[in-house]
């Protein structure tokens, strides 16, 4: 590391499968991280990092086994309590779910729900789905938003019906950096961090950029704008580990994020890697 390492921080954007007791059908167009990925695993990945907290978050294994998810993940807590949150996957789609909305709380680990936008028919324009995030509120739950740049007007829509549910947005938004796109972003991205209860987690950057040789530079500009948009007091960080593998070290990220906010006091810094983590996804020591 360049730069000095905050005294802790919270990674708020952990996955670990095991392919062997899940499926988890898109690892078939990624082969590069096509294998099982533990606790362990990470936990040499990070290293020395002081990282002292993870919130897990759902991995797209295929629907009907999202509770074997949530067993497996609180399996790896056990191993590793550090891991203080779980984000999981719920059909939020389905009506009368009541119930298994219930189910779900059970679990000590959940913090929050996540579903990724779908396409050619947005999942999260639908009325059932909008009902039951908003559902999500009432039990203490949050949702966390994933799609790519270009699907934020559904997210910005969605929000807006759900002003009483706290949103993550992952990754920026996905921002075709690759493609140097911007200005459609920078749009959708202010008319997103206007509404107060959506906050935003600096992760996935470099998997929206050029895999082998991405720069700095070009993840400022779009750091720089979610900054200045949603403030220090509405950003975390994520690793995004091990999808981000595929482009960098969790060392090198680590290292770029730190780079990118170098100017910032301690106490910007401790928002970002830290505070503003427990507070939003609710983590106790």
């Amino acid at each position: 590391m360049t730069i000095n390492l905050p005294p802790a921080i919270i990674d708020t954007h952990l996955h670990i499968w095991d392919v062997q007791h899940l499926n988890y059908a898109w690892l078939s167009d990624v082969p590069a991280i096509n294998r099982t990925f533990t606790i362990s695993d990470y936990q040499r990945a990070i290293a020395r990092v002081p990282v002292q907290a993870m919130v897990f978050v759902q991995c797209e294994c295929e629907p009907e086994q999202y509770k074997r998810e949530i067993d497996y993940v609180t399996q790896a807590a056990a191993i590793d309590p550090r891991i203080r949150g779980l984000v999981a996957w719920f059909p939020l789609e389905q009506p009368n779910i009541d119930t298994e909305l219930q189910a779900l709380q059970a679990y000590f680990l959940v913090r929050g729900v996540r579903r990724l936008e779908e396409s050619p028919r947005s999942l999260y324009e639908q009325p059932q789905f909008i009902e039951n995030v908003s559902k999500l509120a009432t039990v203490g739950l949050s949702f966390d938003i994933c799609l790519k740049a270009h699907q934020l007007p559904a997210a910005i829509s969605l929000v807006e019906q759900c002003p009483d549910t706290a949103f993550m947005l992952d990754h920026l938004g996905k921002p075709n950096i690759a493609g140097k796109e911007l200005a459609n972003w920078q749009t959708h991205i202010r008319q997103l961090a206007s509404h107060p209860h959506v906050f935003c987690k600096v992760s996935g950057l470099v998997t929206e950029a050029n895999w082998k040789h991405w720069r700095l530079d070009e993840l400022r500009p779009y750091f720089e704008f979610v900054v200045e948009q949603f403030g220090t007091d509405r950003l975390v960080f994520g690793g995004d580990w091990p999808v981000m593998t595929l482009a960098a070290s969790y060392t090198t990220w680590l290292d770029s994020v730190l780079t990118l906010c170098a100017d910032w006091t301690n106490d910007e810094r401790d928002c970002l890697f830290r505070a503003n983590a427990e507070r939003f996804y609710r983590l106790t020591p």
